[in-house]
């Protein structure tokens, strides 16, 4: 009974995740169709990692649905995560960053 709920469990993460991916990328889309909004960035952000977070670990069902899904669901998050950690880099070593 409990192998049941905790596969349970990760087929609810696994539809929640994608959902919210759904969203975000549905946010995404309406910044760059109509007017540009501080807020929709902001919950896209969010949501991309969050859907990133809330993807299970790991799971029994080994399918390639599941990897491709993952791998689509993971590139956002490592995009932001890339800027993020290029932004930093260039702030921490802003005395030899760029010279103008």
């Amino acid at each position: 009974m409990a192998l049941g709920v905790y596969r349970d469990m990760n087929n609810f993460r696994v539809f929640l995740s994608i959902s919210i991916f759904i969203v975000s990328g549905y946010f995404i889309i309406d910044l760059a169709l109509y007017s540009f909004d501080w807020l929709l960035l902001c919950c896209s952000l969010i949501g991309f990692t969050s859907s990133h977070y809330l993807w299970p670990p790991n799971y029994d069902d080994e399918s390639a649905w599941y990897d491709g899904l993952e791998v689509v669901i993971d590139l956002p998050f490592r995009a932001i995560a890339l800027f993020f950690r290029g932004l930093g880099k260039l702030v921490k070593n802003a005395d030899s960053g760029l010279d103008l």
